[in-house]
């Protein structure tokens, strides 16, 4: 991933440069071969003018030439200043080129919403680097997407306490991409750096994206990226653009009826730190508190972390959330895939860290730690006093659960421990009777002396010498007393 990304800060509104669809935009000219060429013809001309035959024709000639040299050279100047255009829009069949993409958002106007079925399409010329955020106002619908060739949009080192993208106007609409681009689309919050020389790493204080607008809406399709943004600010639990890393939703002045949506139709929602210095530290990829909704159509959130809980996606029992498609990875992900929760929450602790929803009542917490994958729909619609109602037949984790598992868990060690501590020491009596020889119950006085002498390396004549006995008297003894101990020869009894 390159982070190194050049663009332009942004300057004071200007008229807009129109030019008919098709046409390139070069806005400089070669202005020291101009000047030393019209120079030259200027000199020669008045060398020529000595001649009486041409004197009267040439001064005046002279002065109007000297006109256009003044004209042209300043001409050049002021072209040679203007900057190359990082946005376009078509308007009346006429391509405007506009030096800065907040320029390009401020031209688009207001409509009706029918307009949002037909967005007002920007069109980014080059990579860029934003030192305010981009402001979606009321009323204004707009698809964002990439020229010729990738494009980056990047946060800027001062850019730190608002969202690099903020849909806050009522009705109104930004969507990242189309279906069928072929061009990717980054947005980064300039966390993470490449490599040596990129700049350094910008920690900041707002997620990457935010929509509070109500009525409003963000859509991402396949071919753009959130990334690596870092928010390690102290927001206030009810702010509408301050949470969260990745995206944050939250309708202002808590419309219930007119919710804040988040649209992910595809692309990739990745390599988002949430370190947030209060307890808000939920939700790395994505965020929903208070009233708002995320509907998950398609798409992938990877590899995002939250310093307590919800590493991919977290909710607020108010919001909702509907997952049709996409993948959010979870624990049993590999790493560089897996969403991360590190601390956990509660007792026992619960870390979601695919999914997280905090609740009012009992359970108070309902989670998922593996992936969910792109046939495991969920789905959970809030509530503003309760607990929301989730899906039938979804897999979804609580306390009470994870708490019954873990007593399942603790109880099936506690047993397998107890048998082989069982099985321990039952060897240990073994190994004792062994080396101080079997009780009398067992074994007759003359077959206990044989079996003590059997343990030894002697043989069945050395025995039979040493108990006075013949040999055929010691072989008669050790059959009884393989009998009873249960072995079938001198070499089972040694290792019995």
């Amino acid at each position: 991933m390159n982070n190194a990304f050049y663009g332009q800060k942004t300057v004071p509104k200007a008229t807009p440069i129109r030019a008919e669809v098709g046409q390139q935009g070069n806005y400089t000219l070669p202005l020291g071969c101009l000047v030393n060429y019209l120079t030259a013809i200027t000199y020669s001309t008045q060398r020529l003018a000595n001649f009486s035959q041409f004197k009267i024709f040439m001064n005046k000639f002279f002065r109007y030439w000297l006109l256009i040299i003044l004209f042209l050279a300043s001409a050049s100047i002021a072209m040679a200043e203007r900057p190359n255009p990082v946005a376009s829009r078509v308007v009346g069949g006429n391509v405007l080129y506009y030096h800065t993409l907040h320029e390009a958002v401020s031209a688009v106007p207001a409509v009706n919403e029918a307009a949002e079925l037909l967005p007002d399409e920007i069109t980014l010329l080059a990579d860029i680097i934003l030192h305010a955020p981009l402001i979606i106002e009321d009323g204004k619908h707009i698809r964002l997407v990439p020229g010729d060739g990738d494009r980056t949009i990047m946060r800027g080192s001062d850019l730190l306490d608002y969202p690099v993208i903020w849909v806050s106007g009522e009705n109104a609409s930004l969507t990242l991409g189309k279906p069928g681009m072929e061009n990717n689309f980054i947005i980064d919050g300039g966390y993470l750096t490449a490599s040596e020389g990129s700049p350094p790493p910008v920690i900041a204080h707002a997620p990457l994206a935010a929509v509070s607008g109500p009525d409003s809406k963000l859509i991402m399709y396949d071919g753009v990226t959130l990334q690596n943004n870092c928010n390690a600010g102290d927001p206030l639990g009810t702010s509408i653009y301050e949470l969260s890393a990745g995206v944050f939703i939250r309708t202002r002045d808590n419309l219930a009826d007119r919710l804040a949506e988040f649209i992910m139709r595809g692309g990739t929602i990745r390599g988002n730190v949430n370190d947030i210095q209060n307890l808000n530290k939920t939700g790395g990829g994505v965020k929903l508190s208070g009233f708002g909704l995320f509907t998950m159509e398609g798409g992938i959130i990877m590899d995002n972390s939250a310093a307590i809980a919800g590493g991919g996606v977290n909710l607020g029992s108010r919001a909702s959330f509907k997952k049709t498609g996409g993948i959010i990875y979870g624990s049993n992900a590999p790493a560089g895939l897996r969403n991360t929760a590190l601390e956990g929450l509660g007792s026992p602790a619960v870390f979601g860290h695919a999914v997280f929803v905090a609740l009012i009542d009992n359970p108070a917490i309902q989670f998922r730690d593996d992936t969910v994958g792109e046939n495991d729909n969920l789905s959970y619609f809030g509530h503003p006093s309760e607990n929301g109602v989730f899906g039938e037949g979804e897999k979804w984790n609580n306390q009470q659960k994870a708490l019954k598992r873990r007593l399942i868990i603790i109880t099936v060690l506690v047993l397998v421990l107890s048998f082989f501590v069982f099985l321990l020491i039952r060897k240990k009596i073994k190994r004792k009777q062994i080396q101080t020889g079997v009780s009398n119950n067992e074994l007759t006085a003359h077959e206990k002396k044989v079996y003590d002498l059997l343990l030894t390396d002697m043989s069945l004549k050395m025995i039979a010498d040493t108990l006075n006995l013949t040999v055929g008297g010691v072989k008669s003894h050790c059959s009884k007393i393989y009998v009873k101990l249960n072995v079938k020869n001198r070499k089972g009894l040694l290792i019995r």
